[in-house]
This record gives structure tokens, sequence and C-alpha cells, in this order.
């Protein structure tokens, strides 16, 4: 019976050990693999940082404000790397945005810069938005918009509003400095 039970159990410690080793690419996984080295820019905001206490937001803009609890970004500079290295950090995202747990939204250029949002979650309530904005000449940022149950038709109504409110930039302020310096 014991060697039941050992077998039973080391068979299940075995099953853990390989689940918890697949390597699964994901935008989280390359945030925490990344954030600490030397050549990487890392700020995390908060929502809360954007008062909007001089904005008048109706019942349904002020649900949309509070489904959004975060901001995490995560800037390679193309200026201090070699081309080589920048060409494959940058697929190694672009590969990790073609994951099928992300649902493509929209892809687009905007003045040299290209730009590809993705989402989790379904087309009612999106969990996390995921923004890649790359140029050749600057590098590229990786942006996650993590809230709970966000509209992403209701988005832009309530970026329009919030065009009075009061934002914190010092932190926008380092993303600048960081690709300009």
């Amino acid at each position: 019976m014991k060697s039941i039970i050992k077998t039973v159990c080391f068979s299940l410690f075995l099953a853990l050990a390989l689940v918890s080793c697949k390597d699964e690419a994901s935008i989280q996984n390359y945030f925490v693999e990344h954030q600490d080295l030397p050549e990487f820019l890392t700020i995390d905001l908060s929502a809360k940082m954007i008062d909007i206490s001089k904005v008048e937001l109706n019942e349904e803009e002020k649900v949309v404000y509070n489904s959004f609890e975060k901001v995490n970004i995560l800037a390679y500079k193309a200026k201090d790397v070699s081309k080589e290295n920048y060409t494959q950090e940058l697929e190694k995202v672009k590969t990790i945005f073609k994951n099928k747990k992300y649902s493509e939204l929209m892809e687009f250029s905007d003045n040299g810069m290209k730009f590809r949002v993705n989402t989790i979650g379904d087309d009612d309530a999106v969990d996390e938005f995921l923004v890649l904005a790359s140029s050749n000449e600057f590098g590229f940022a990786v942006v996650r918009v993590l809230g709970d149950d966000m509209k992403p038709e209701k988005l832009y109504q309530l970026i329009s509003q919030m065009q009075n409110a009061d934002v914190d930039g010092n932190q926008l302020q380092k993303v600048m400095d960081y690709f300009k310096g």
C-alpha cells in the first residue's frame, strides 16, 4: 500500500514539475524576465495618478474609468544597443503578441512608429490591453493596461473626456526622457 501511495505522489510531483516548466511565452513573463536588466526601462503607473476631480464624467464614464487598475511600461531603446540585439528583442515581443491567448484589436503606423494593440478577455469585458509601439529609430515599448471588465468601445469616449484631467507627468516624462537620452 505504501508503495502505491509513493508511486501516486511521485507521479503527481512529476506531473506538476512538467506543467510548471511549460514554456508559455507571455507578456507578463517577458516583463518579469527583463524588468531588472539595465537596457530596459520599467514603469508602473496607477490609474489613481489621474486626478478626475476637474472632469465631469457621467456614471457610465466613471464605471469605465474605475475599470482601469494600472499600467505597466517596459521600454527598450534602440540607440544604445546593436541593431542585432534590438531586432532580437523586438522579434521576441512580436512572437509573444502572436500567442493565441491575445486577440488582436488593431495594428497601424503613424509617423514612423508601428503600433499593435491586443487584448485579453472577451469582446465585451477586456481584462488587459497590450500595446506594442516600435520604431527602428527610437526602440520599442510594451504597455500593459490592466483592469477588470474594461469596455474597448467606451475607451475613446473616456479619453476624449479626460483631456481636462490633471495627470502626474513625472512618470510619463521618464519614458520620454529615456528615449531622448
